[in-house]
């Protein structure tokens, strides 16, 4: 009888922003052919924009949302990575946890004996944005740390925003990692090389803050999630942990609307997580902080916003603005 090979997986991470999506679609396109990849994505909030954005793709994509994989959802991680492995048999699972989520725990389950003759796990690759080292908001945070230390691969993205020094800053801070990554890179829009995600998972790499876990799952068990205002067609959902506010909206449009109104009133949103998929006049349109871009069309065909930043949000005003642009 032929012995099934462990499947290779691989933890993204990276803080809010960095651009974990944008680099996981790159991996996608250039994928080898005819491998099956599946992706395991995780969203702090509860509308899964990530998850609709991946699925342009033509791989499998399983959605966990509302909390980060080591403490509320982790239950739902297990099972919705059961689930991709024995529907799908891929030959590659990425997992992207959410930007506040802590990677210690998902990794010890990844490693830990019920996965031991099921999965390979390879390397863990970390997204960085070069500039939140001088942002003390950013350094200070255990997650932010863990995400780098518990890294074998440190990738600075969004290089075409730096200036010298934010490069200079980034260099000198990997070189004083301990232990060394193996590999350490630059790069524009999620330019992973995919022969990175080969590399091996290194044992030695420990979290400075183990009990950052343990404060997850303190804030993720209290954390709210409610449907402020529910109907078939329009759904905003508002929660907060962990020190941060959200709120997702998820909406079935009847008619398009005006793309350039849209654009005007989220670039007015000063947000550290801003993303969403639309029904335009142009088609659908997915906004990644203050990037548009052209998708196919959703397979629900459901338009999604959600917004998340340390500073609770304006939920009802935006949703107010919201309404009188996308209901005809």
């Amino acid at each position: 009888m032929t012995r099934v090979q462990p499947i290779p997986v691989n933890l993204i991470t990276g803080f809010l922003g960095v651009g974990k999506t944008t680099a996981i679609r790159h991996l996608l396109v250039n994928h080898p052919e005819g491998e099956k990849w599946a992706v395991l994505v995780n969203e702090f909030g509860e509308v899964g924009v990530d998850g609709a954005l991946l699925a342009q793709q033509d791989v499998v994509v399983q959605e966990v949302t509302g909390g980060c994989l080591c403490c509320v959802a982790a239950p739902a991680f297990t099972t919705g990575l059961n689930r991709l492995i024995r529907r799908h048999r891929p030959d590659r699972i990425l997992i992207e946890p959410s930007g506040l989520g802590h990677p210690a725990q998902v990794l010890q389950t990844l490693g830990g004996p019920l996965y031991a003759d099921v999965l390979d796990v390879r390397a863990t690759v970390c997204l960085v944005d070069a500039r939140h080292l001088s942002s003390s908001p950013h350094v200070e945070h255990p997650t932010f740390q863990d995400q780098i230390h518990l890294a074998d691969v440190l990738i600075a993205n969004k290089a075409d925003l730096y200036t010298d020094h934010d490069i200079g800053a980034f260099e000198q801070f990997a070189a004083g990692l301990s232990p060394a990554k193996c590999r350490v890179a630059v790069v524009e829009r999620g330019t992973i090389d995919p022969d990175w995600l080969d590399i091996s998972r290194s044992s030695e790499r420990q979290a400075a803050f183990p009990e950052a876990h343990a404060f997850l799952v303190e804030s993720g068990a209290t954390a709210e999630a409610d449907a402020t205002a529910g109907t078939q067609d329009w759904l905003m959902i508002e929660g907060r942990g962990d020190g941060y506010h959200r709120v997702g909206w998820m909406i079935h449009q009847h008619a398009a609307c005006a793309a350039a109104d849209l654009q005007r009133l989220l670039a007015g949103l000063d947000m550290e997580r801003k993303k969403g998929i639309f029904f335009t006049e142009r088609g659908w349109l997915a906004l990644n902080q203050d990037d548009w871009s052209r998708v196919d069309l959703p397979d629900d065909g459901i338009s999604r916003l959600e917004l998340i930043d340390r500073r609770p949000l304006p939920a009802v005003a935006i949703d107010r603005q919201l309404r009188m642009l996308l209901v005809p």
